[in-house]
């Protein structure tokens, strides 16, 4: 009972916050809007004991991502004006209306009544038994090359970031 409370606050927090990111016209508000969803979706990732990417999601969303566009939006003149009117408004609304149309779709044609307790797969119950240890195991293991390619994609991204910044105080 408590927990289906949990859920349904965090739940509409969330869905609250990223209602706001889309209806503000001030943008620094808009990007503080999205720290609180990404904050709500750590709350939801906690209440399914996703641990691991409950840490992931607050380290690299709400951490790094967030002040990463707070100080794109210090640096940016004209912050003021707002969000000017944009020619992609109604091809927005027709892809978003068309995204929501399949999840609903997907959402009533899935069979609520499986039983998935006994459909497990041995690695999917090792994964849940000890989620952190096992997700840290294939990520060294079975994963590596990957991971790295990942940590250099986001390395090449800050210094990416770092050099228009440079560039444009010169």
């Amino acid at each position: 009972m408590i927990p289906d409370i949990i859920f349904y606050i965090t739940a509409s927090i969330t869905i609250i916050s990223a209602i706001m990111v889309i209806i503000s016209r001030d943008i620094f508000r808009a990007a503080l809007f999205l720290a609180s969803t990404f904050l709500g979706v750590v709350g939801l990732f906690i209440l399914l004991f996703a641990e691991f990417l409950a840490a992931v999601q607050l380290i690299i969303y709400v951490g790094a991502i967030s002040v990463v566009i707070l100080f794109a939006i210090m640096f940016t003149k004209d912050v003021e004006l707002g969000n000017p009117f944009s020619k992609f408004k109604f091809i927005g609304l027709f892809t978003g209306l068309i995204v929501l149309s399949i999840l609903i779709g997907a959402i009533v044609s899935f069979d609520w009544n499986t039983n998935f307790e006994s459909a497990k797969p041995e690695v999917l119950i090792e994964a849940y038994k000890n989620s952190i240890y096992f997700i840290g195991k294939t990520l060294v293991s079975t994963l590596v090359v990957p991971f790295i390619v990942s940590s250099f994609v986001l390395l090449a991204a800050v210094l990416g970031a770092i050099s228009l910044v440079k560039e444009g105080n010169e």
